[in-house]
């Protein structure tokens, strides 16, 4: 077993054992279920030889009924259970992968795209509960059904047991091909899968610009292409099956005949008693359909293996390092020699051997054409993006070393696009942090001019806004960022074109803002707002 069997093995076990009710509950009670199902194959031999050779039968008979009705009563119990253990299961995997996301440090999320992402929330995480829901306890009943029969018959007729234990393995040895195929199947289609998500969640975020101009069909072959591939690697995956099922058919069909014949030529010549015909094959039905059960999951181990591999490459990520020194004011933010490029240019770095020292108390402009690396380096400053080189010191101190989260909590931006979160306008100003009284609430509304929007507004700061609730305007959203960085007392304040969507009697007031808040806090300009560029004290120009 090599080393990633190994490690898929130990996701498994760990999944299992995270409902422990699973392994000490399900697991023992299904076992006995499925023993009483090979006791009945049993009981039923008997009453029929009760019968034949006029025997009492009554005792054999309420035995019998006794079995059957023990098992259908726990048929609907055990699959309610594991049904909900599964479904507990599958939760627990998405908080999981939603955790693991949020501790990806906000430079990774370049690297896994928002569908991608969506693809292990939703469709990975079912799969494994999948495997909990079917696989697990097909694969538990098939093997407890081959040893239950094997012993019953061994009782009856060594040769029998041993012919019927080598016919399994047989089987086993001619689906291992399919196996195979399975698995490569299933990897091109999970490939195209993730590649149809990624399409669409690119398409569907540009499909409301796209039909307001009418282009929206010049770009629906994009998609379209995504699910003729998919669909061509779905076709092959169904005719495999199908091909896989029909062989499966004919080995069933010869060995219920085979069985038939022998242990019908056996009971001819009085070796055996009648009813073990009924017997032999009840046992060796009741041991295929098992096999049977686990063989048609196939593609579905394909598909666990392949989930496994995908939420691995979330959940197996190290968590970035983050230090105990808590800053509590800014001295000052240094750039020693900082290189970076963006993954699609690696060879062309936008920030190449930038050094640089950056005060409190300070405006610091950032100037020069689109492109140039003005948005790059403020977000290198707030650790939105890390550098390939180089290093950036808060206070004297790496990233590495100071805690980030309380860093995080004291910086204010207010970057060209600031997106709204979906809740209420109060939601989107502190962030549902409790620490902020209202008293916070309304000065940062009185300075950042958004009293005047939430005014307008019937539920106030109550007043839901989304992307399928009510929106703001460019310039509404550009005050209500003002508004979220204010309120967050910030040691960095960040403001990159914080003026483009704003009329001349709000870029006064923002210019205002910033001379109010200069003491005490770095302030990073970028942009073209002839007023703030006076305020600057320091003056970076940056170039291509």
């Amino acid at each position: 077993m090599n080393s990633l069997n190994i490690k898929r093995f130990k996701f498994i076990l760990t999944m299992l054992t995270s409902s422990p009710a699973i392994l000490l509950v399900y697991s023992p009670f299904l076992i006995f279920q499925t023993s009483i199902g090979t006791a009945i194959p049993l009981a039923t031999g008997r009453f029929i030889d009760a019968l034949a050779y006029q025997h009492a039968f009554w005792w054999t008979f309420s035995t019998l009924a006794f079995l059957l009705f023990l098992k259908s009563a726990m048929d609907p119990l055990l699959q309610r259970f594991i049904c909900s253990r599964a479904r507990a299961i599958e939760t627990d995997l998405q908080f999981r992968v939603l955790d693991a996301a949020m501790s990806l440090h906000p430079s990774r999320f370049a690297e896994i795209s928002n569908g991608e992402l969506i693809a292990k929330l939703s469709r990975d995480t079912f799969v494994l509960g999948g495997f909990v829901r079917n696989f697990y306890p097909r694969f538990l009943q098939a093997v407890v059904t081959m040893v239950a029969a094997s012993c019953v018959l061994y009782s009856r007729s060594a040769t029998l047991a041993l012919s019927f234990m080598a016919f399994f393995p047989l089987v086993l040895f001619l689906f291992l091909p399919f196996a195979r195929r399975f698995t490569a199947t299933s990897h091109r289609v999970r490939g195209q899968s993730d590649a149809s998500f990624r399409t669409l969640f690119d398409f569907f975020l540009t499909l409301p610009l796209l039909r307001t101009l009418d282009a929206e069909r010049r770009f629906a072959d994009t998609p379209q292409t995504a699910f003729k591939e998919l669909k061509n690697s779905n076709d092959e995956s169904d005719r495999l099956f199908v091909c896989f099922g029909f062989l499966l058919g004919i080995i069933l069909v010869g060995g219920e005949i085979a069985v038939l014949g022998v242990a019908g030529s056996l009971a001819a010549k009085g070796a055996i008693p009648i009813g073990d015909v009924v017997l032999y094959q009840i046992l060796f039905i009741t041991a295929i359909q098992s096999i049977e059960g686990v063989i048609c999951l196939l593609p579905e181990l394909a598909s666990l293996r392949e989930g496994i591999d995908s939420l691995g490459e979330l959940l197996e990520r190290t968590p970035p390092e983050t230090g105990h020194i808590h800053i509590e004011t800014i001295e000052h933010l240094a750039f020693k020699h900082v290189s970076f490029a963006y993954p699609c240019a690696a060879t062309r770095p936008i920030i190449k051997d930038f050094s640089a020292t950056f005060h409190a108390n300070t405006i610091v402009g950032l100037s020069g054409v689109n492109g140039s690396g003005k948005s790059t380096l403020l977000k290198l400053a707030i650790q939105a993006l890390e550098p390939q080189e180089g290093e950036i010191l808060v206070n004297g101190h790496p990233f590495s070393e100071i805690d980030l989260a309380a860093f995080r909590r004291r910086l204010g931006i207010v970057f060209q696009d600031n997106p709204i979160i979906t809740g209420t306008i109060r939601d989107n100003i502190t962030l549902r942090d409790p620490a902020f009284t209202q008293d916070d609430i309304d000065k940062a509304l009185a300075m950042s001019g958004f009293d005047v929007v939430v005014k307008r507004f019937p539920d106030g700061l109550d007043t839901c806004l989304g992307n399928t609730t009510r929106t703001l305007s460019g310039g509404e959203r550009q005050r209500l960022a003002l508004a979220r960085a204010i309120i967050r007392n910030p040691l960095i304040l960040v403001l990159d074109e914080a003026t483009n969507h704003l009329d001349a009697e709000s870029r006064k007031n923002v210019t205002t803002l910033v001379t109010r808040l200069r003491p005490g806090r770095l302030i990073l300009l970028a942009g073209h707002d002839a007023a703030l560029d006076k305020l600057c004290d320091m003056k970076i120009s940056c170039q291509t």
